[in-house]
């Protein structure tokens, strides 16, 4: 049942300098916790990102749990570098030139995947592609980084509403595993877009908006069709 005091902690960590990087410690407190399982919930530039490790077909399923997400709704994931997201997805010149040119930043796109997630079919994955996101925060970056392998890039809310706030009343709002310790950063001055990344799906080297965003078309049409 919802709202039930079901967690056994949220561990607050804010960043460690105004960069926004965190402590090393608090990396890899954070990232030894989703590779175990657990999840976590990181800031980016468009709001607060619900993160588990993408590999694990049981940590995408608790995601999904904590925000009563139907299944056949897949999670995008999020990556450290074009490098890794390249492990997940099959990066064409439009595609390398756009996670190259317009990320870390407000961008997810949608290409065929490779074989690293074929255990979480279904949950990440959709008919046979992949959505990446190389989200625009120097500690989620770090944290993505260390654990070396995609997280889930999903919003922090219960399907359907906005939470309201990261306080703990607001937290325990969403369906969290039992006793587990839940790792929260902070950063509210990170958040500067108050609209989801502009999805863009290139498969078969055809662009499409999915979902209009902070990067307009125009932008997206430039890059994809640059030059080198």
């Amino acid at each position: 049942m919802k709202g039930l005091t079901r967690v056994t902690k949220f561990s607050y960590v804010k960043p460690h300098s105004r960069s926004g990087l965190l402590a090393w410690d608090d990396v890899a407190k954070i990232a030894g916790s989703l590779k175990k399982g657990s999840p976590v919930v990181l800031p980016t530039e468009t709001g607060y990102m619900l993160a588990a490790l993408a590999t694990s077909a049981e940590a995408v399923k608790t995601a999904f749990a904590v925000k009563g997400r139907a299944g056949s709704a897949v999670m995008h994931v999020a990556c450290a570098s074009v490098e890794m997201a390249g492990t997940v997805g099959i990066l064409g010149e439009r595609a390398h030139r756009l996670l190259g040119q317009l990320t870390p930043g407000p961008v997810s796109v949608i290409v065929n995947q490779t074989d690293l997630l074929s255990d979480s079919e279904g949950l990440v994955t959709l008919n046979g592609t992949v959505g990446l996101r190389l989200p625009d925060h120097p500690g989620t970056l770090q944290v993505i980084n260390a654990v070396g392998l995609p997280v889930t890039a999903t919003s922090l809310n219960s399907s359907g509403s906005k939470l309201p706030s990261l306080d703990e009343a607001a937290l325990r709002t969403l369906n969290w595993p039992e006793h587990d310790e839940i790792y929260v950063v902070l950063d509210d001055d990170a958040i500067v877009y108050s609209s989801a990344s502009t999805l863009v799906r290139l498969t078969n080297d055809v662009i499409e908006i999915l979902r209009p965003g902070p990067v307009s078309e125009s932008e997206i049409r430039q890059v994809a069709d640059s030059l080198n």
